[in-house]
């Protein structure tokens, strides 16, 4: 999104609370205004909506410190980094977040504040539907002034700014002592400074050039300057969630039925499959069974088109090409007579269409099943029944079958 909400805040929960509406399209601040409290903050839900968040802190708030990396440390920097600066610190490091904001050489520029003060913010934001994407000090808003400070007044405070990563928030009537620490000196004299909201009279040394630089729109200097860097305290345990992840959690039960919706539906389809190939396999095995009865002397079968293929051959050579005895039209009587004899089967077939008969060698479980074939087959064909025979728990027998009158097709 192109813009953005800047949200000044401090301790000082009654102090006013500034505000931008900043557009990174158009370079320029859209809108601004104050609030009296932080009781006020949820008129700017409003202004919140649809853009993103960026919360200054008050550099009264917030230690801006430098600290060198021990040696062979750099792996483990962090974790030992507020152990580094406990002595240094009034607070129990457990209370405080240290958030790294950059490493030159040996060198770490760290950012330190109350870690409960910090969620509270946070939460406060949240509660209100501020969409917080960046935290950053208020000093580092004031651009920097590579020869030697920078400086404006907010509020009560004076912010002062000393390169990328140092700067210190002062009270205002601190700023005639402050100008002669030894923060403000340089190497051989004392460091200029630019401000770029009016300067009281402070009493300065020689050499000491503190000036004001007032040309310039303050909101838009301000805006232009949080935006020209990357700094952000919302590190470790702060980091912002990424959107995917927050979505994802607002929609995780949809998901989770869409997958388990997605399973079924892939495991249905699978089961189906997997019985469509059973059903296919079982007719081919039943083809293949019917095939090597029809034709004991062809046992083996390759593929299903070679099986096709001589059928359709073995047709055509058994039915002799002449009209009126095509052998399929004798084996379609065959299921509706022969067919419904229960515990009766099919051994062997044979046709001689020059005799134009069916010659069906078949087994039963006794010789009355004989009998019962005979029956159903005579209303189709006149029937001439073989010698009966039993080997082992079966009956062996054949049935010469002929064209009667009404089915000599």
């Amino acid at each position: 999104m192109s813009e953005s909400l800047i949200v000044r805040l401090s301790s000082q929960q009654h102090v006013t609370i500034p505000w931008f509406i900043w557009s990174s399209s158009q370079q320029e601040v859209l809108e601004y205004g104050e609030l009296a409290s932080w009781q006020q903050l949820e008129q700017l839900a409003p202004k919140a909506a649809q853009r993103s968040t960026v919360v200054l802190l008050a550099s009264s708030d917030v230690l801006l410190t430098e600290v060198t990396i021990p040696s062979g440390a750099s792996r483990q920097f962090s974790s030992i980094l507020p152990y580094l600066l406990e002595d240094e610190l009034a607070q129990d490091v457990d209370e405080l977040h240290f958030s790294l904001l950059d490493k030159q050489g040996d060198h770490a520029f760290v950012a330190v504040m109350d870690r409960l003060w910090l969620q509270s913010i946070l939460d406060r934001l949240e509660q209100c539907g501020f969409s917080v994407k960046r935290v950053v000090p208020d000093v580092f808003s004031i651009p920097v002034n590579h020869e030697g400070l920078s400086a404006l007044q907010m509020g009560q405070h004076w912010l002062i700014r000393k390169g990328e990563y140092a700067g210190v928030g002062i009270d205002k009537e601190w700023l005639t002592w402050f100008c002669h620490t030894e923060w403000v000196k340089g190497t051989d004299k004392p460091l200029s400074l630019i401000a770029y909201t009016p300067l009281p009279k402070v009493p300065l040394v020689e050499d000491q050039a503190w000036g004001e630089n007032l040309e310039h729109p303050l909101n838009s200097l301000l805006c232009k300057e949080i935006f020209r860097h990357k700094i952000n305290v919302l590190t470790g345990s702060f980091k912002p969630k990424s959107s995917w992840l927050k979505y994802g959690l607002i929609w995780r039960k949809t998901m989770i039925s869409a997958v388990v919706l997605l399973m079924i539906v892939m495991a249905t389809q699978g089961l189906k499959i997997h019985q469509d190939s059973l059903t296919a396999q079982v007719y081919r095995s039943e083809s293949e069974r019917i095939f090597r009865t029809l034709f004991p002397d062809k046992q083996r079968i390759p593929t299903v088109s070679y099986l096709k293929r001589q059928m359709s051959d073995e047709v055509n050579r058994l039915s002799g090409g002449k009209q009126g005895e095509t052998v399929l039209n004798w084996l379609n009587l065959l299921p509706a007579s022969i067919g419904q004899v229960k515990g009766m089967e099919i051994q062997s077939l044979r046709f001689d269409a020059n005799r134009g008969e069916l010659r069906v060698e078949v087994s039963g479980p006794d010789f009355q099943t004989f009998e019962q074939a005979r029956v159903t087959l005579t209303p189709h064909f006149s029937v001439e029944q073989g010698q009966l025979s039993r080997n082992a728990e079966r009956v062996l027998g054949s049935f010469v079958l002929k064209p009667v009158s009404g089915h000599d097709e």
